[in-house]
């Protein structure tokens, strides 16, 4: 589901709050940086503080109390639809590695338009992370330019670079989800008490709502029960049905699981033999996902690893 889709907001009660008053109080900062762990719905907070403000003279308001857009807001809908004249987003197109200069470009045709009714425009940039070089700079050029009729909304996975001269420009909001908030939001997706059935493996360290549902997803496409799922046996189904070839959407949550395991097998095992080995792997699987490279290698060497513990 996409982050205009979800009508409900799931925390982020008293931060959403902030941003609410500081907007009523007109001093809101034109440039805003909502930053976090990937995946704990930083996104979906930015498309409702935008719903919020697009909404405040139309029938079906946004719901403060309740933290959501209704359904029938026509706000919602221009945005879902992408016609919306004061609204623009970006982020890294799927087939793509950056967010390149040409969409910077169509964001400067967007911002020397006239406002529609003379309101606020609202730009979202997701992926801020992902911006490339030339187009950040680009960036950086549009934001400077004096607009009182404008706010950037700018969304950063805070595990990741950004332009030190970007993030100066702004406003930082840091989000963080807390426990209980993540299990609502997966419970929430899967529509069912769904990280009771998690194995022990997965409980005691801090992953995303992203992560879960990912996990979950990986489990049900390898045919896993998820309370069987350890973390050793998740990575020999992973290896064996080379599920690395067929679905590398999943390669930074594959990275996520073959630590769980050395983590585990670290506190089982205690050899500085063993934790060299396992510190090389984790190099190795890093620099193929970054450059690019074959993994088959990788996870023909983490086999052997498997097998020779048995």
């Amino acid at each position: 589901m996409l982050p205009n889709e979800q009508l409900r907001l799931i925390g982020y009660k008293d931060v959403f709050r902030e941003l609410l008053k500081i907007h009523k109080e007109n001093k809101m900062p034109s440039k805003i940086l909502l930053s976090g762990k990937k995946g704990i719905g930083k996104s979906i907070f930015a498309h409702h503080f935008v719903n919020y403000v697009f909404s405040y003279d139309e029938t079906y308001t946004y719901d403060i109390n309740k933290n959501e857009i209704d359904p029938k807001n026509k706000s919602l809908i221009f945005v879902q639809k992408n016609i919306h004249p004061n609204f623009f987003y970006i982020n890294k197109k799927k087939d793509k590695k950056n967010i390149e200069i040409s969409q910077i470009r169509e964001l400067d045709a967007f911002i020397n338009k006239s406002s529609f009714n003379n309101k606020l425009k609202i730009i979202i940039i997701d992926d801020l992370q992902s911006i490339s070089i030339n187009a950040g700079n680009a960036l950086l050029k549009l934001i400077e330019e004096p607009n009182n009729n404008l706010l950037y909304l700018l969304v950063h996975d805070n595990s990741k670079y950004i332009l030190e001269t970007l993030k100066s420009r702004c406003i930082e909001f840091k989000l963080k989800l807390n426990w209980n908030n993540t299990v609502e939001v997966v419970n929430n997706y899967f529509q069912k008490k769904i990280i009771n059935e998690l194995h022990s493996d997965f409980n005691n360290i801090y992953l995303t709502p992203l992560n879960l549902i990912n996990l979950i997803n990986v489990c049900q496409l390898l045919e896993l029960d998820t309370r069987e799922a350890s973390s050793k046996k998740l990575v020999e189904k992973i290896i064996d049905q080379s599920f690395y070839n067929k679905h590398d959407n999943f390669y930074d949550d594959i990275k996520l699981y073959i630590e769980i395991f050395f983590r585990n097998q670290l506190n089982t095992i205690k050899s500085k033999e063993i934790f060299k080995s396992i510190s090389q792997l984790n190099n190795k699987y890093s620099d193929a996902i970054r450059f690019n490279l074959d993994i088959e290698p990788i996870f023909i060497e983490l086999k052997l690893m498997l097998l020779n513990e048995k």
